[in-house]
């Protein structure tokens, strides 16, 4: 599925997210940027060791921030880590401030493609539903300002059920 907002596209696909090839994939990462398992997992399996070596210089940051590494083996360019819980679980506030700042990354990179999981629904058992409410509300704020590079927002969803929640979240705001 796919919609237009602004100047840019949101699109929302089942897919690995470690597979696409474009300019940045997001990892729903810790504050200690230790990748783990999830998502995280299968980027330094796929990706090699170097994304974590990146990680270990930068690390760790504030729950809420991104930081920005090279993606490694990944047919992605980039590997934005939002780090919605580590220290302190994900809540609202942590996923939003991750999502934003993950954006603000994008910007900065001068990217304009960038994927993101559902973070913080597998390991931090945030709920499917809200998660998608705020991340597509964050989609929706960022290409509807003048200024933005990043302008192809993708939800790369590895479980059907899930691609089918922000599915139904994006049909709703956008109808």
């Amino acid at each position: 599925m796919k919609a237009t907002v602004g100047n840019g596209t949101i699109e929302v696909m089942q897919a690995d997210i470690t597979t696409l090839a474009i300019d940045a994939i997001v990892n729903a990462a810790n504050n200690h940027l230790i990748l783990g398992s999830g998502v995280a997992g299968a980027i330094r399996t796929k990706g090699g060791p170097t994304i974590q070596e990146e990680c270990n210089r930068i690390g760790p940051i504030k729950v809420g921030e991104a930081a920005i590494t090279g993606a490694g083996k990944l047919p992605a360019k980039y590997v934005i880590h939002a780090a919605s819980m580590g220290d302190e679980p994900v809540s609202e506030r942590s996923l939003r401030d991750s999502v934003r700042n993950s954006l603000l990354k994008g910007e900065e990179a001068k990217i304009a493609s960038i994927a993101f999981p559902a973070i913080g629904t597998g390991i931090g058992g945030f709920s499917v539903k809200r998660c998608s409410e705020i991340m597509i509300d964050l989609a929706m704020q960022h290409l509807g300002t003048k200024c933005h590079t990043v302008n192809h927002i993708i939800f790369a969803l590895f479980e059907d059920a899930d691609k089918m929640v922000f599915e139904e979240t994006l049909s709703s705001k956008i109808s």
